[in-house]
């Protein structure tokens, strides 16, 4: 029995989706099943139960002998400033819990951790244990992050495998409900076809063309992908980085989408606002290097190809994976 929290969600409904592909069923997804979007991004998908998060200790209890592993996806990133102490404890607490849980009952612990932790860049984007221990981002959320994964790294008592996956720009279907929180490419799909036009951050660096700052992103396809190769393959505990390894401007990340869209492209651009600038990452160099090591071989969809998979087959017909 594999146990999937924030099952409902992004990552979590397009994992419950891969697991089906590859004829598993006995899921038990854990959510706050509390609006519509959540009901959706299950459609038609094939598991054991969904239970609710308050209820996840009792059926923890109830269930150890037979639950195998724990896929803890469940993160809160949009809350205000002022819930952000509450949420760091509570976020820390779970994390923490399932964790006692998988050493004691010898199951395999896979979380997600967010490549947000790299913050400005100042410290690189190594996944190596040195370079998690001098990371300090300025962002609340990305705090909790870091503060989880030095603590995973820190514990002398450990689950038999376990993996804190840090993810970068994640993009793709059943993202439709994450609003401001969602990628780009939803974004840039949405304000094309509404304005025939699309915003992006000017640069005040020689360097780079306005939005040409770049990032990492990957499929959610991949990300499925190589959360499953983990729970198959438990080779060497640790954090990993989950991208493509291959950065690339917004501007080409939009430039693809207007040419899906056989719309010319056509922008304009804006300040990065005062309040980012400190802490805005221009070039993130995004390293898959570890990943690779630990056995994972697939090779990775191409951005280009990932954008017209998304919008041919899902955004632009409504569908969910």
């Amino acid at each position: 029995m594999i146990v999937i929290t924030g099952a409902a969600g992004f990552i979590g409904s397009a994992l419950v989706a891969y697991f089906n592909e590859k004829k598993i069923y006995d899921a038990v997804l854990v959510d706050n099943f509390d609006t519509p979007f959540r009901f959706r991004n299950l459609a038609w998908k094939h598991y054991l139960k969904t239970i609710s998060r308050e209820d996840l200790p009792s059926f923890l209890t109830d269930n150890q002998k037979d639950i195998t592993s724990i896929i803890h996806l469940g993160a809160k990133s949009g809350f205000i400033h002022d819930e952000w102490e509450q949420q760091k404890i509570d976020t820390l607490e779970l994390h923490q819990y399932l964790w006692n849980f998988c050493v004691k009952n010898n199951s395999s612990f896979i979380y997600a951790s967010s490549g947000s932790v790299y913050g400005n860049g100042n410290q690189g984007y190594s996944d190596d244990d040195l370079t998690t221990f001098k990371l300090k981002p300025a962002h609340p959320y990305a705090q909790i992050r870091v503060e989880i994964d030095q603590w995973s790294l820190s514990q002398k008592k450990s689950p038999p495998f376990w993996a804190g996956l840090r993810m970068s720009n994640v993009f793709g279907p059943n993202e439709y409900h994450k609003m401001a929180n969602a990628s780009i490419i939803y974004k840039a799909y949405n304000e094309i076809l509404s304005y025939n036009t699309m915003r992006l951050f000017a640069s005040d660096k020689a360097e780079y063309e306005d939005g040409g700052m770049k990032r990492d992103f990957i499929y959610v396809k991949d990300v499925v992908k190589i959360i499953h190769f983990f729970l198959e393959n438990q080779t060497t505990s640790g954090i990993y980085n989950v991208g493509s390894g291959k950065a690339v401007s917004f501007k080409w990340i939009v430039d693809s989408v207007f040419k899906e869209l056989r719309i010319h492209p056509r922008y304009e651009f804006e300040p990065i606002p005062e309040v980012l600038k400190d802490n805005f990452p221009y070039d993130v160099d995004f390293p898959i290097n570890k990943l690779i090591e630990a056995g994972y071989l697939q090779e990775i969809t191409s951005t280009d190809i990932a954008i017209k998979d998304y919008l041919d087959k899902y955004l632009m017909k409504g569908e969910f994976y």
